[in-house]
C-alpha cells in the first residue's frame, strides 16, 4: 500500500515466545460498511501493526478488542458464521 511508518513496537506472538519481534506501526482509518441504508462504523485514526506471521496462515488482518468493543459480536460456530453488528 506503500504506508510509511509511524513508529515501531514490540510484538509477542505464540510462535516468538518470550523473545518479542519489532513489527512497523501504522496509524491508519478503518470503515466497516453496514447494510444498505445504515451507517457505517469509521474510526479516523487507530494505530495497527503489521505482522508477516499471518500471511503464511491465509491471514490479511486480525480485528483486535480495541475495535470489537465498539460492536456486537457473534459467532456460530455450528454453521461458520459471523455477525458484527455496530
Amino acid at each position: 500500500m506503500g504506508l510509511t511508518p509511524t513508529g515501531s513496537v514490540n510484538v509477542n506472538t505464540p510462535s516468538t515466545g518470550s523473545t518479542p519481534h519489532r513489527a512497523d506501526q501504522f496509524d491508519v482509518a478503518l470503515i466497516i460498511p453496514a447494510a444498505t441504508g445504515a451507517p457505517a462504523l469509521v474510526l479516523q485514526t487507530i494505530p495497527v501493526v503489521s505482522s508477516e506471521l499471518l500471511g503464511g496462515q491465509g491471514f490479511h488482518a486480525l480485528i483486535g478488542r480495541d475495535i470489537l468493543d465498539r460492536c456486537l459480536f457473534v459467532y456460530n460456530g455450528a454453521v461458520k458464521l459471523f455477525t458484527l453488528a455496530f
